[in-house]
This record gives structure tokens, C-alpha cells and sequence, in this order.
């Protein structure tokens, strides 16, 4: 059984979420303003531009940056020009100065094109470095400075492989986070796929257990209605008639209901032949639950003697312990397990609890499947079952079952 989790205090309020837009729009509008405070005086004191003309071109490259991911294009089509305009504007007689493009320009270049990576489509990251490489080579031929070529072509180069290199990555990026997301999502089909397939399974065998019950009774139903007239001599022959159909009626329904269970049963799990565990066989059960390891107690296994009424009662009644001592078994090893049986109004309850598990488990994978066929089992006899955690950290599964309920149907078919 696995661990009781914390109660939420009813009062306490839910910690808002922020989404990871959010997130994203928060770090790259505070990128934004840290390169416009950098590239604002570098531009202005390096590369001899007007202080106007250097805060509204800085301010134009980072900008870029802060609404990339609200107008993609329009931040493209900014920081372009921005790499152009830049360049252009550039006044410097240093050889070794870095010219077309600065270190700022290239890192908010790198900066806007792994957003749009990211966050657009491939093909906007790539109209960005296309665009950016085309404007930085463009001032490079429309307005040349003392710098030496291939100062400049080295310049340029960088400028490509960074930008290109930050493209490249963010599309890594992209595309891991796309495969992860299919693989959550096959992950979550499959795990509804295989609960589905258990469950019908469980269903199957209750199907084919419920067939062997009754088959059983309507057996012995066409057996006693075809001997009826060899054991009672000088029978009336109106009664011997209606017996015969009886008999006949029995063999009918027999017929159908193999016919079914042809469909319920396959080839690879073959019938099952032996007999049928019922109530009397729960002592066993719990016996050899406690040869296993387990730590179990029973009370009011007297009870379970000499008990007649309904075999599918007695299936579905073994099945629950057998279920919920499996479970003690699988979640809380070592926990001290009580199974205790009351009678009560012509109706048998079942109570298996355990206490907290003896030592720290791992969690066993599982989608409560056989706490579903507990309650599926129960259904099919008119019972309940409940299951929950207890307050000292055990677990507690509730059964209450009718014990007799092929007498109940037919009250209920008489009052009719």
C-alpha cells in the first residue's frame, strides 16, 4: 500500500503558477536592457557616433530583443537594419578596431536569433542570420574604413559562424523539446492503452469465472428436470411436460453460454479447468499469504464454514482477499495485516488492513487496476467495496457482499 500523502489545509491557498512565457519575456527584456547600457556608450565613445544617434540605434538593436517575441518579424526586420545602420555609422581611424560588426551587435544578434529559434518557426531564425550576415557585408562595401580586409573578412566570419552556431543550436534545442513532448505523449496513450487492456482482461476472467459458476447450477437444473419423471413414478403428465421444458429451456441457455465464453476465451489462455475458489478456501489464502512473509491475522474465519448461497459470491469474496493481501505484499512489506469477516443481515463483510509499511519501498508502478476489479468483482454481486488510507499511515480495503445472491434474485424476481 502506498505512503498517505500531506493534507492540504482547506484554507491554504494554491501558490499561483507563471507560465514560462513569462519567464522568457522576463530574461530577455532584462538581456534587452543590459546591452542597451552597454552598447549605448561603447558606440558612442569607440566608434565616434553622435550620442543621439548611438542611444537610438542601441536602443533600436536591444529593443529588438524585448518584443521578439511578441513581433517576430518586426524584430527581425529592426535588428537588420540595426547591423547595417551600426556599421554605417562606425567613425574610427584605428586599424585594429572591430569593425563591421561589435561585439554587442553580435551578441544581440546571437540573442534575437536564438529566441526566434526557439520560439518560431526554423525558417524565421534563418531569415535573421541571413538578413543580419547580408547587412553586415553590405556596410562593409558601401562604406569602408581603415581597417584592413582581412581584418574585415575575419570580422565577418565570426559574425556568421557565432550567429549561425546560436541558430543551429536553438534548432537542437527546438527539435529536443518537440521529441520529448511526443515521447510524453506516447507515454501517457500507452499507459491508457494498458490500463484499458487490463481492465478488460479482469473483466474477461470475471466473464469466464462467471460462466463456470453458473453453467454449474444450470447443470444440475437439467439434470434434475430430465430425471424428474424416473424419480417420481406416476408423475402427472402436465408436471412432466413442464419439466421437459425445463429441461430443454436448461440445455438452450447451456448451448449460448458456451457459445459466449468461445468468444471470451482465446488460445493462449485456454480454459480454466480447475475448480472455482470460494469462501471456504479464504483460510487457505490467508494461510499461505502468511507463509510468504507476510504478517497477517485472521478473525472470524468461522464464519466462512459451511456456508451455502451463491458460488459467484464465494469467487468474488476469495478474489478481494487475494487482491488486497497481494497489495500488502507489493506496497507495505512488513506491515502487520489484520483480515477480519462479520455476518450481518445476510451479508458477509470483509476487512483486510494493514499498517504502515516496516521499511521504505520504492513505489511499484501501477494504475490501481486491481482495486478497480475489486469493485468491478462486487458490482457483478450487488456488494460494495471501499479503500482508502487510515491515519496511522496504513491502508484499508471495506467489502461487504451479499451472501446468499441467487436467493436474493429470487425474492426479488417473487415480489415482482
Amino acid at each position: 500500500m502506498a505512503k498517505s500523502k500531506r493534507r492540504r489545509d482547506p484554507d491554504e491557498r494554491p501558490r499561483p503558477q507563471v507560465k514560462p512565457f513569462v519567464w522568457v519575456a522576463a530574461v530577455l527584456g532584462a538581456l534587452a536592457v543590459a546591452l542597451a547600457a552597454v552598447a549605448i556608450p561603447l558606440n558612442a565613445a569607440v566608434f565616434g557616433m553622435p550620442l543621439a544617434l548611438a542611444f537610438l540605434l542601441g536602443t533600436a538593436q536591444a529593443g529588438s530583443i524585448g518584443i521578439v517575441l511578441f513581433y517576430p518579424r518586426v524584430a527581425t526586420a529592426i535588428s537588420c537594419s540595426a547591423v547595417f545602420l551600426l556599421a554605417m555609422a562606425a567613425r574610427s581611424d584605428d586599424p585594429a578596431a572591430i569593425w563591421p560588426v561589435s561585439v554587442t551587435t553580435l551578441i544581440g544578434q546571437a540573442l534575437l536569433i536564438s529566441a526566434l529559434g526557439v520560439n518560431q518557426a526554423w525558417s524565421a531564425g534563418l531569415r535573421c542570420w541571413l538578413g543580419g550576415v547580408a547587412a553586415a557585408i553590405g556596410a562593409a562595401l558601401l562604406a569602408p574604413q581603415s581597417v584592413p580586409a582581412n581584418a574585415v573578412a575575419g570580422n565577418l566570419y565570426l559574425f556568421g559562424a557565432v550567429t549561425g552556431g546560436a541558430l543551429g543550436a536553438t534548432l537542437v534545442v527546438r527539435q529536443w523539446r518537440q521529441i520529448s513532448s511526443q515521447l510524453v505523449q506516447e507515454r501517457r496513450l500507452s499507459a491508457d492503452e494498458h490500463a484499458k487492456r487490463v481492465i478488460a482482461e479482469e473483466k474477461t476472467r470475471i466473464a469466464r469465472e462467471l460462466h463456470d459458476v453458473i453453467a454449474h447450477s444450470m447443470s444440475l437444473i437439467n439434470v434434475q428436470a430430465t430425471t424428474a419423471q424416473y424419480r417420481h413414478p406416476g408423475l402427472d403428465p402436465l408436471l412432466a411436460a413442464e419439466f421437459d421444458e425445463m429441461a430443454a429451456a436448461s440445455r438452450q441457455a447451456l448451448r449460448e453460454m458456451r457459445s459466449v465464453l468461445g468468444v471470451l476465451r482465446d488460445g493462449q489462455t485456454g480454459g480454466e479447468l480447475v475448480p472455482q475458489p470460494g469462501l471456504a478456501r479464504i483460510p487457505e489464502l490467508i494461510d499461505g499469504a502468511g507463509r510468504a512473509g507476510v504478517d497477517v491475522s485472521a478473525h472470524g474465519t468461522e464464519l466462512l464454514e459451511d456456508r451455502t448461497g451463491s458460488e459467484i459470491v464465494g469467487v468474488a469474496a476469495f478474489r478481494i482477499v487475494q487482491e488486497a493481501l497481494s497489495n500488502v505484499t507489493r506496497h507495505a512489506p512488513g506491515a502487520r495485516t489484520e483480515v477480519r469477516f462479520a455476518c450481518s443481515g445476510g451479508e458477509l463483510t470483509i476487512i483486510v488492513r494493514n499498517g504502515a509499511p516496516g521499511r521504505e519501498v520504492n513505489p511499484v508502478q501501477g494504475g490501481g487496476h486491481g482495486l478497480v476489479g475489486m469493485q468491478e468483482r462486487a458490482a457483478v454481486v450487488n456488494g460494495s467495496v471501499h479503500f482508502g488510507h487510515v491515519d496511522d499511515g496504513g491502508y484499508e480495503v471495506r467489502a461487504v457482499l451479499p451472501l446468499d445472491q441467487l436467493g436474493n434474485d429470487s425474492q426479488e424476481r417473487e415480489n415482482q
